[in-house]
This record gives structure tokens, sequence and C-alpha cells, in this order.
């Protein structure tokens, strides 16, 4: 048992009942299951929608972690239409939502002939789902919904750093070919490899660097998260999380599910140095690496 987990053994202990409902609501939510619109989230709202209207490429990079995926995602609301795409068809909802972005992330196996048939795929799936949209919007005689051929007008391909320069000329082909807005996300040095292929370089229209979060929206986001779980938190544990997490959010959200675990283990704590400490001691990255080589 780590010292901070003897700390928490040794702490005032809730109820059984009360114990009962923190599994209850640690099994029906995670970190970050709430959207915060960051200051970079909204620099990335705007090159999207930039790229939507003058159709052109944006190139986004940054990081591993700084939260690109994290702000695509919401961006596309992939939440509602990802469960309602599937191998077995398209599912319609009862809200019938009209999609107007598509995010893919390509397979690590994926070949420039299976991008060409996902993408396909994945447009017409969207297409069906908001003729769905307007079908329903006309039966209940709500406000008609305006569906074009090219209702999705903007592509969002993520991890675009393992592709192979062919995979991207497709990419560059559906651009070509579909009129659509196409953001591409990869890591810092992915960049200068893009800048290289001249045809798809000259369709970037933005090259946008994503940061990794601010030192006051770190401090805010892990106030709400442990306002959330319901955990007193003290100064110094901010502190340490603010300085340690750099703000990346794959960090930060691994060190939150590691206090949703010992939540869900022993109850309300107090969230303290070392409990964010010992969270950050327990990643695989290359100083835990040589610590853990050294007492070996």
């Amino acid at each position: 048992m780590s010292k901070s987990e003897r700390g928490l053994e040794a702490s005032h202990a809730t109820s059984p009942t009360e114990q009962r409902s923190m599994r209850e609501r640690s099994q029906l939510e995670i970190p970050f299951s709430s959207f915060v619109p960051t200051k970079e989230y909204r620099r990335f709202v705007q090159v999207c929608e930039a790229s939507r209207r003058y159709r052109y490429m944006v190139v986004c990079v940054g990081e591993r972690g700084v939260g690109k995926t994290w702000a695509a995602r919401q961006y596309a609301q992939w939440d509602v239409f990802e469960p309602l795409l599937s191998a077995h068809g398209v599912a319609f909802s009862a809200e019938s939502p009209v999609p107007r972005t598509a995010f893919y992330t390509p397979r690590a196996t994926a070949t420039p002939k299976s991008i060409e048939q996902d993408l396909a795929l994945l447009l017409w799936g969207l297409q069906m789902i908001a003729d769905h949209a307007s079908t329903v919007a006309q039966e209940t005689g709500t406000t008609p919904v305006a569906i074009r051929p090219d209702v999705v007008d903007v592509l969002i391909v993520d991890e675009v750093d393992g592709l192979s320069q062919a995979s991207l000329e497709v990419l560059r082909d559906v651009f070509d070919r579909s009129h659509l807005g196409l953001v591409l996300l990869g890591r810092s040095g992915s960049a200068e490899r893009l800048q290289k292929m001249s045809a798809l370089a000259s369709r970037v229209g933005v090259l946008h660097a994503f940061g990794a979060l601010g030192k006051q929206d770190t401090r805010k986001l892990l106030e709400q998260q442990v306002q959330r779980l319901r955990l007193p938190v003290e100064e110094e544990a901010v502190d340490v999380f603010v300085q340690k997490t750099q703000g990346n959010f794959q960090v930060m959200y691994l060190v939150l599910c590691h206090l949703d675990y010992l939540l869900d283990r022993h109850g309300v704590f107090t969230v303290t140095k070392d409990v964010v400490g010992e969270a950050i001691d327990r990643l695989l990255n290359q100083r835990n690496v040589q610590r853990l080589r050294g007492n070996t």
C-alpha cells in the first residue's frame, strides 16, 4: 500500500451507504465527462469555421495530449453522431440531429484504398442522418432543415502523422473532389512533412498551433473536476497539479482517474500534494522509467 493510501485508510471514513453511492457514481462518470470550453478550444473553433467558410485546408499541430482530439470531437459533436454510425449501417436518433462536421481517425493498418472507402461510407452515413432529420422535421411541422448534397462541409482527420504519402494524397483528392473544408490534426513535426507535399501544401489556408492549457485554465479545470467528485483539495495540491501536468490533457485525465479510483476505494478524502505526486509517479514516462530502473 502506498503512503497516500495508508493516509487515506487512517482518515475519517464515510458511511457504507455513502461509499456505495460513491461507487455507483464512479461507475457512471469519468474525468472530463462534462466539456470545458478552454481558450485553446475557442481558437480551434475559429480555424474550423474559417475552413468551413472558405473551403480550404487547415493543418493543426500540437504535442500529444494537449487536447486536439478532445476539441475536434466536441466541435463535431461526435459523441452524438458516432453511436449512430456502425459497420451494420446507420441508426437514427429520435432527436434527429443534423451533422455538419465529420471526424475520422485512420486505423493503424489503414491503406490508401481503405481510407478512401472509410471516408465514402462516413460521409454517406452522415448524409443519411441529415436526410432523416429533414424528413422528421417535415412530418412534425417543425422548422425545415435545409439538406444539400454536401451537408457535411468540414472533415477533420486525426493522427495524420502515421499516414503514408499515398494516404495523404487520398485526403487531398477527397478534398478536391468533395469541396469540403479539411482539417488535419498532427504533432508539431508533421507540418514540415506536409509542407514538402506541394499539391497539398498549396491548399492549406491556416497552419494552426494547438497549445497546452495555460496555468489559470489548468487550475480552474482541476477545481471543477474535484468539485464534481466532491473532494476537498489543498492549495498546495493545486500548485503541484499545475506544475506537473504542464497543461497536458492526457496527463490531467490520468491523474484525475487516480483520484476517482481512490474515491471509489476509500470514500471521500482530501486531495493533498502527496496524492497528486503519487498519481504522477504512476505514469509511464521517461522520468519514472529511469527511477524504476534505479530501484532495481
